[in-house]
């Protein structure tokens, strides 16, 4: 079956390629004057800053009787673009019982490792390299209330997995008030993946039409969003991100390269966009901020560390009659 598959792509290859490259044609015509109103071309000069560039990890393996975790958050300390040093991280490893939200708890899990590491180390540094989007970290605390738990362990520990999650997010949201409160106009939160659609109105987000069709160095005026009060749990500290302004522009630092957003608390201009990239310029590669870049890579598990901690367990399936699929295991 499969080759007739091949046969049928090759006999009609010319005839798609053709089809897709008018569906980008009309497209880019469709929009062409909206890109040239909202797309602000600028080459960024190379400003020496220092950052603090934080990511986590986390891997989850569910089995019929528990669910094995190990959650990580590093912060990494960057003086130009080869002066790197680790200055503080952070590792949960542990077991859930059997339940429905495991992965869920793991994920608020990392949050709170994170952004403790940025709370912790964000005065050794000018900026603070955050990866994702301020919103989808905040995620959703509708319904949830309680007081800060100092010991993470408590909560991990619950058997009440429902209420353990709604502590861990009600922990992040806390956390995450702080952060803003002391570092919030010198964190910079960047999404590569942003699937925004508010600039250009269409089925394509904003970051796939500016790279598909745009290619030069520049950026978007600032769009305000507010923090919505329906995502927020209820609790004293977190009363301080109701109604809080972000200011979020989409850049690309180097020509052809990848189109990034770019979160910030407050209100921001284009002196202030212009100097943000002067600033990233300096440390990137290939149009990304390379101190991210890197501490992504220092705490994500690849595969075969994921098989040697399951090896750890004892969790490496025996090799059988490969053709059953996975789910019957």
């Amino acid at each position: 079956m499969i080759n007739k598959v091949y046969e049928e792509i090759a006999k009609n290859h010319d005839k798609i390629q053709d089809k897709m490259q008018f569906f980008k044609d009309t497209f880019k015509d469709k929009i062409k004057d909206k890109i040239e109103e909202v797309w602000i071309n600028y080459e960024p000069s190379p400003i020496q800053k220092s950052f603090i560039a934080i990511d986590g990890g986390e891997f989850v393996k569910e089995t019929r009787f528990s669910t094995i975790y190990v959650s990580n958050a590093e912060a990494i300390l960057a003086k130009g673009i080869e002066e790197y040093s680790s200055i503080d991280s952070e590792v949960k490893v542990g077991v859930f019982s059997p339940g429905n939200l495991g992965k869920e708890r793991v994920s608020e899990l990392m949050n709170i490792l994170e952004l403790s590491l940025a709370l912790r180390n964000g005065c050794k540094s000018d900026i603070i390299l955050m990866d994702g989007s301020i919103i989808k970290k905040l995620g959703k605390g509708n319904g949830i209330s309680g007081n800060e738990i100092q010991n993470i362990d408590d909560i991990l520990n619950s058997d009440d997995e429902e209420e353990s999650y709604k502590n861990l997010v009600l922990n992040k949201q806390i956390i995450l008030s702080k952060l803003v409160q002391k570092y919030g106009d010198k964190t910079l939160w960047i999404s590569k993946n942003s699937r925004g659609k508010d600039i250009f109105m269409q089925q394509v987000s904003d970051i796939a039409i500016l790279e598909s069709l745009t290619e030069n160095p520049g950026y978007t005026k600032p769009r305000i969003h507010q923090i919505k009060s329906d995502t927020l749990a209820e609790n004293n500290e977190i009363e301080v991100l109701k109604g809080l302004e972000i200011s979020s522009f989409l850049m690309r630092l180097e020509k052809g390269q990848k189109v990034l957003k770019v979160d910030i608390v407050g209100r921001i201009d284009e002196s202030f966009i212009k100097n943000i990239m002067d600033y990233l310029f300096a440390v990137s590669v290939n149009g990304y901020p390379y101190p991210l870049l890197k501490v992504h890579f220092e705490v994500k598990a690849n595969r075969e560390d994921r098989l040697r901690i399951l090896a750890l367990f004892n969790l490496i399936r025996r090799q059988g009659n490969t053709w059953i699929p996975n789910q019957f295991f």
